[in-house]
């Protein structure tokens, strides 16, 4: 026989394919955790900063809308800079409730 048909270094293959596959799988796995616990984005609700949104202008330069404390900054940012670009004014946007007893009142 030769060695290309040889059955050992088939199932050898076969097990070294399948352990890189399970690894790649874990890592993956490992990854999506990570990105999802750790974003840059800071999703959490309960933080009093967090950053809405970024828009890259051109490299190294970027908007971003940041929200403090119900209170939203367009800021600039480069490569060795922030800058407040300005305050935002935040429009409450009025509730079911707000809108159910709005209405009511007008019906009377």
């Amino acid at each position: 026989m030769t060695a290309g048909t040889d059955p050992s270094l088939v199932s050898a293959s076969l097990r070294m394919l399948w352990g890189l596959l399970i690894v790649s799988g874990v890592i993956l796995v490992i990854y999506g955790v990570m990105r999802k616990k750790f974003s840059f984005a800071g999703t959490n609700s309960k933080s009093r900063i967090q950053i809405k949104e970024v828009r890259h202008i051109m490299p190294k330069k970027s908007l971003c809308l940041v929200e403090i404390d119900g209170q939203e900054f367009l800021l600039g940012l480069s490569a060795d800079n922030i800058t407040l670009l300005s305050p935002l004014e935040t429009k409450k946007q009025p509730s079911f409730q707000d809108n159910l007893e709005t209405a009511k009142q007008n019906e009377l």
